[in-house]
């Protein structure tokens, strides 16, 4: 599990980085989607804690729980995506990556073959 979170961690920085890549742009915006969606279920999940600290105070929350201070530290505590949040750690200058190689390259570029129609 860790070594796969690794690889994927790798690729996803792979695809910020080289993010002009033709072939990559939809990739990169997969990626920002799902840091947007969970940055909005973090926001979701703070103000859901501020109405409950509003509205219960201190006191148990209706599930059982210890209430606004649980739902605080949920908010933290459950990223869906962290390693995506946390790539940003690894992000270099765009102006100081390396050119990639012209075989990996080449494999980035879209190919468009076309047969010749057999009338």
């Amino acid at each position: 599990r860790q070594y796969q979170r690794r690889v994927h961690g790798k690729a996803a920085l792979f695809i910020f980085m080289y993010r002009d890549s033709p072939i990559l742009c939809l990739p990169f915006q997969l990626l920002k989607t799902l840091v947007e969606l969970d940055h909005h279920l973090m926001s979701w999940r703070h103000r859901h804690s501020l109405m409950v600290h509003r509205m219960l105070g201190n006191k148990v929350g209706t599930g059982g729980s210890v209430g606004y201070q649980y739902l605080r530290a949920t908010v933290d505590k459950h990223t869906v995506f962290r390693d995506l949040f946390n790539l940003s750690t690894f992000l270099v200058p765009r102006s100081h990556l390396p050119p990639l190689p012209p075989s990996v390259q080449r494999q980035l570029d879209f190919h468009f073959h076309t047969q010749p129609s057999k009338l």
